[in-house]
């Protein structure tokens, strides 16, 4: 059988440019990590405390509104799952999800795709529909991750 091949989306007009624009950071507290092991790696968990975020959006990472739900697999390589609530510092104090999947490996190199929902009304709707690629930076003591998220155009 022949392979089928559509001919109109293999022009140039039809690939866009791709870039990265630097949209905003959060910094993430954690509480202290907890872990049990299972068949397929350690599982970690690590309930936030709080933080910030600036950039394009300011305000506060929600205690408790979320955490890392990650599994270190036998290789040493963490893969991260991470759900986290943020409020703007607005006078609405507009809630916002944002939801991180990537990996850290033991050298330290941290990345994440990224997500994040917003009320369709307010003043954060420019996030919706979009991709973010996180890179982050663990604190020394290992109780916080700042990440910076470019937003992929």
């Amino acid at each position: 059988m022949d392979r089928m091949q559509v001919l109109a989306d293999k022009g140039e007009e039809y690939i866009a440019e791709l870039g990265f624009e630097p949209a905003f950071t959060v910094t993430i507290e954690y509480a202290p990590t907890e872990m049990f092991h299972s068949p397929r790696g350690d599982r970690i968990f690590r309930r936030i405390d709080g933080g910030s975020i600036s950039g394009r959006i300011a305000g506060t990472v929600y205690p408790d509104g979320g955490g890392e739900y990650s599994q270190r697999r036998e290789d040493a390589v963490i893969d991260i799952d991470a759900h986290v609530l943020l409020r703007d510092d607005s006078e609405q104090g507009e809630w916002l999800y944002l939801r991180n999947i990537g990996y850290r490996r033991p050298d330290g190199y941290y990345r994440v795709t990224s997500w994040v929902d917003a009320d369709v009304r307010g003043q954060h709707d420019w996030v919706l529909g979009l991709f973010f690629i996180g890179v982050g930076v663990p604190a020394e003591d290992g109780r916080s991750m700042t990440i910076s998220y470019y937003e992929v155009t």
